[in-house]
Formats: structure tokens, C-alpha cells, sequence
């Protein structure tokens, strides 16, 4: 069979191997706070279940002076990364992360803590697919300034039967980067 332009064996002779979606790895380092059990911080990356890399765009206003409008970027613009965690029986993930949400704004004053003092790095590996380490990485972004902004439900109930529970947390951060 000849091989045509746009056939399946030219993709594969030009691309070596294709990205797999499995394999990754998310470390997080909160702050320096006290109730963070640096155990529980330990496993989050064993039960981190899925995770998203970073979107990025650019905010922009209409130029129009003459002629059709030009489009002039002005901001780069990040939005919120949405991870789930597998829990565990003694729901180690949720006290930790409901503990970075009152540790953050303190629940019997409302008072918030200053910037600085409540917010982490959130390191994306993707990694390659023949790794056999998490130190072997394609591609690695890091969330600068992050903080648990939403601690999802979890829904419990008698159909349920014998499924594992997940968290959903969305983390806010003040921007990524790419880390070479």
C-alpha cells in the first residue's frame, strides 16, 4: 500500500512517540503553617488523581483607529487549576486542606493572613512515558503564589456502594511558568 501525505504511517515517521495522559506527577509545598501535616503533604502526590496543565491567554481591547480593529494584548491572564484527590478512610486529604482554608481567613475572627504567609507552589510534571522515575519530565510548569480556593463536596450516600471517594479542589494562583 503506498504511503500517502496525510496517512497514519507519515504521522508515525514523524512523530517519535505520542503524549500519554497517565503519566504526571503534582507536588505541592503549602506554606509554613501550623496544623499542614508534612505526612499528609507527602502523599498528595501518590493520591493526586487527575490534574489539568495550566491554561494561559492574553486579555486584549479593540485598537481601532482605521480600518478593522486591531486586537492589542495588554495582560496575560491565568485561570483556576482544578485537581482531584483519592481519599483515604481517615479523610486525611480533606482536614488538610480544610486546615489551609482556616489557616488562610482564621474561622472564629474571619480575619484573613497576609499573602505571603498562606500561599504555596504547585509543581505539574508531565512525564515521559518510559519513565521509570518521577524525575524523568517532558514538560514541567509550576503554579506560583497558590492557595485552596474551593474544597469541593463529596458526596456520600447508601447507593453509592463500595466506590472510592474523591475531593475536588480548585486551587487560584497568581501566575505559572514553564521550568526548564
Amino acid at each position: 500500500m503506498p504511503i500517502t501525505h496525510f496517512s497514519a504511517d507519515t504521522l508515525r515517521s514523524k512523530v517519535n512517540d505520542f503524549a500519554k495522559g497517565n503519566r504526571y506527577n503534582v507536588i505541592i509545598i503549602p506554606p509554613t503553617a501550623p496544623n499542614l501535616e508534612i505526612a499528609v503533604t507527602n502523599k498528595l502526590q501518590f493520591l493526586c488523581e487527575s490534574v489539568s496543565l495550566p491554561t494561559k491567554s492574553l486579555a486584549s481591547n479593540a485598537h481601532d483607529i482605521y480600518g478593522p480593529p486591531r486586537e492589542i494584548p495588554y495582560r496575560t491572564t491565568f485561570t483556576e487549576a482544578a485537581m482531584s484527590f483519592i481519599l483515604d478512610d481517615y479523610m486525611d486529604v480533606k482536614t488538610y486542606f480544610d486546615e489551609w482554608q482556616s489557616y488562610i481567613i482564621n474561622d472564629r475572627t474571619g480575619n484573613p493572613r497576609y499573602w505571603d504567609n498562606f500561599t504555596g507552589t504547585i509543581k505539574i510534571h508531565r512525564l515521559l512515558n518510559e519513565s521509570q522515575t518521577v524525575t524523568d519530565t517532558a514538560y514541567k510548569v509550576e503554579l506560583q503564589e497558590a492557595y485552596p480556593s474551593v474544597v469541593g463536596e463529596i458526596a456520600l450516600g447508601h447507593t453509592g456502594g463500595n466506590e472510592i471517594l474523591r475531593l475536588p479542589v480548585t486551587f487560584k494562583y497568581r501566575k505559572w511558568i514553564t521550568v526548564s
